[in-house]
């Protein structure tokens, strides 16, 4: 058999990984979904949204810790060990969750176990599905980002009808099980690259020599110090940060904000879903505009959307309204999503893009810690979100100017050669 039918078989085997990327991106649900549990949190054990979303706060950080670590390790090893022992600490802690009696124990179960379980849920998928795409990245990197949306509206549906008729613990229970099924699931047609099943990138055959394969695919790899020093690094980084802040504030304060209104548990928590289902839609569509536009016009224009949607939800009080809000916030904030990581790579090539989604990550981390305890705490102080929306639609006009000044391909600044990923 020649080479060229070995490294273009019937089926392209990367279809599968992205497959599998999705299903490790719906992890992020248990990130994105707490907020359906704040009221229920509140009435049993007697704490302020303060205090019950700093919970969620502890999570996002020791997230953005560990995500450092995750990319790293997705770079230098084989992914599959990195999934199976996020898929244990993700749904144990989610178990666990379901037995707290006080807030220390959700400190501990919810905070940084099942923090320390999501570590791989963004920088891994975004990172390996463009190692095994070279054509159609875009779009493949947009379908990769669709498993956080459907993850959401499938958790969102699941513990809004579990919670008000079974109690928020079972919600718990159900949830750490399903994310665990699917890790599992995830992790057993996970690759970290073509070269581990003998194949080269989707589209390499239709360059011509093997240098601009590695070029295009692997570039630089990047030190911590080389990157810290970038600024077009210092940019991704500012707006990862900044609309983290007010995507968590949205999502940790959605359902309750909703109830707040008057709107049912289920109806909040399924509009809460939509986000999920309709970003999907923005991630999958931004794919398309960005190979048309490029990844930073595409990103400009989702912070811009999301921005007008944050100061539209500022008046929205019943459920049509909030319906509005869903649509063009999703739109904007699932385009978005997608245009980061594609931007990231397109700057920085792929051969360190776990590591450099990994330290992005941190933005994540400590914006959404922020984020959660800013709106609850506004609350506390106001008895309204108004100015917590206000505040949100400012850190995406911060995220716009973040990432004006970025230029696709630069130069790196340092480089050290390249390794193997090893096998573990």
């Amino acid at each position: 058999m020649s080479d060229d039918k070995q490294n273009k078989p019937a089926f392209f085997y990367g279809w599968l990984v992205l497959a599998a990327c999705v299903l490790i991106g719906m992890t992020a649900a248990a990130q994105l979904t707490y907020g359906i549990y704040v009221k229920e949190l509140i009435a049993e054990f007697h704490w302020n949204r303060t205090l019950t979303s700093s919970i969620s706060s502890v999570h996002y950080f020791v997230y953005s810790l560990a995500a450092v670590l995750a990319g790293t390790i997705a770079d230098r090893y084989r992914p599959r060990p990195l999934i199976l022992v996020s898929a244990v600490l993700l749904g144990g802690g989610l178990l666990l969750c379901g037995l707290a009696r006080n807030v220390w124990q959700m400190y501990l179960f919810f905070g940084i176990v099942a923090a320390l379980g999501t570590s791989c849920c963004y920088c891994v998928p975004s990172s390996i599905v463009q190692r095994w795409f070279i054509e159609k990245r875009s779009v493949a990197l947009g379908i990769s980002m669709c498993g956080i949306s459907i993850g959401s509206f499938v958790i969102s549906l699941l513990v809004g009808y579990l919670i008000p008729h079974y109690g928020w613990r079972v919600g718990f229970f159900a949830e750490g099980a399903f994310l665990f099924s699917i890790m599992i699931l995830a992790s057993i047609f996970m690759a970290g690259n073509p070269e581990e099943k003998g194949l080269l990138p989707y589209g390499a055959e239709k360059i011509q020599t093997a240098s601009l394969i590695t070029n295009l695919n692997q570039n630089d790899v990047w030190t911590f110090k080389s990157l810290i020093a970038n600024k077009y690094f210092i940019g991704c980084f500012a707006n990862q940060f900044f609309t983290c802040i007010s995507l968590i504030i949205m999502y940790t304060h959605f359902v309750a904000n909703a109830e707040d209104m008057g709107i049912p548990k289920l109806a909040a928590a399924g509009a809460l879903g939509m986000v999920g289902v309709i970003s999907a839609a923005g991630r999958f569509q931004a794919g398309y505009l960005c190979e048309r536009i490029g990844y930073k016009k595409g990103l400009i224009l989702s912070c811009g959307l999301c921005l007008v949607a944050f100061l539209y939800l500022i008046f929205v009080r019943n459920l049509l309204m909030l319906y509005v809000f869903v649509i063009f916030y999703s739109l904007g904030y699932g385009g978005k999503a997608m245009a980061l990581p594609g931007l990231t790579g397109e700057v920085f090539g792929t051969n360190s893009l776990g590591k450099i989604l990994g330290l992005i990550a941190i933005a994540f981390g400590t914006g959404g810690f922020i984020g959660s305890v800013l709106g609850g705490w506004i609350f506390d102080q106001t008895d309204s979100y108004c100015l917590a929306f206000i505040a949100g639609a400012f850190f995406y006009l911060m995220a716009i100017l973040s990432v004006a000044h970025i230029r696709p391909n630069p130069q790196p600044a340092a480089h050290v050669p390249a390794k193997q990923p090893k096998r573990i």
